[in-house]
């Protein structure tokens, strides 16, 4: 872990996967230093100076997920860029959660590798992917030792209501309490690499750390997910369960666009096992977190 006295800025702190690292780093017995109140994207250079004065690294959970094409680009390139030069002038590593979106379609039974093409077909994901490109340009040039993390479909505690698995956990949770047997949904037969935000968090300490270790060779981006490829509807039916929802679980609502252009996912974990890294947290047991945890 780099610079064990020095605390690690981490931005996006208050976040869902923020949450996860803080407690991460937490429980390693790390000093967090996190940010909020500040428009990180309106920084300039002596404000990051500031926020990374004392730092032992940075890590990035901020960021947007949906919004205009202006937010996202302040959300996701311009504040990374922001943190990418300050972590150049301070000489501290730094580890970006990217994400699995700016692969875009991939084959189905397809892992998608690192060294694949690039081709988001969402504003969001192709946002995120110029985020990774600066990170790529920053690292190779050797400026900063830093790392993207792609990041595929992370389920836990205080996961938004507002995604598919937040909100599915959310109503099977009342359902279950109420009697409630007319819950509808969109096609869930979409499959999605979901991986534990509490592994994800851990990846990013891990990474962290061996960008920290100045012989070590790191990638500048690193897939992190299950590796596994699973149909939406399992994880419906497995929240089901889990809540003690017993009727039926209908799938004629309207669906997700980005359901239909992104039918199959599945990250390639061989740079991550290379790594040293190995996740903890079966699926079953991310379903109960978020079972437990989510915000009403």
């Amino acid at each position: 872990m780099p610079h064990a006295e020095s605390p690690i800025l981490l931005l996006g702190a208050g976040g869902f996967l923020g949450q996860h690292v803080a407690a991460a780093l937490r429980a390693a017995g790390r000093p967090v230093r996190g940010v909020r109140g500040t428009d990180l994207a309106a920084l300039d250079a002596a404000g990051w100076d500031a926020l990374l004065a004392g730092a032992g690294g940075v890590v990035n959970a901020a960021g947007r997920t949906a919004g205009g094409l202006d937010a996202l680009v302040r959300a996701n390139v311009q504040l990374l860029a922001g943190a990418l030069d300050a972590g150049t002038r301070a000489g501290v590593p730094l580890v970006q959660f990217a994400s699995a979106a700016e692969y875009g379609r991939t084959p189905t039974g397809h892992a998608a590798h690192e060294t694949d093409p690039a081709a988001p077909l969402s504003a969001y994901g192709a946002s995120k992917l110029a985020g990774t490109v600066l990170l790529q340009e920053a690292a190779r040039s050797g400026r900063v030792r830093a790392c993207a993390l792609r990041l595929t479909n992370p389920l836990g505690h205080g996961i938004s209501a507002g995604t598919l698995p937040g909100r599915a956990a959310q109503q099977l949770r009342e359902a279950a309490q109420t009697g409630r047997t007319d819950l509808r949904f969109g096609p869930l037969g979409a499959e999605r690499d979901f991986v534990d935000a509490r592994d994800a968090a851990r990846a990013a300490l891990h990474v962290l750390a061996l960008l920290d270790t100045p012989d070590s060779s790191v990638p500048d981006v690193i897939n992190v997910g299950s590796g596994e490829a699973r149909p939406v509807r399992e994880l419906v039916r497995g929240l089901a369960d889990l809540s003690g929802y017993r009727g039926p679980l209908h799938e004629d609502a309207p669906g997700s666009p980005r359901s239909g252009d992104v039918p199959y996912q599945r990250a390639d974990l061989t740079r991550l096992h290379a790594t040293g890294f190995r996740a903890h947290h079966p699926f079953h047991a991310s379903l109960g977190a978020l079972l437990g945890a989510v915000p009403v």
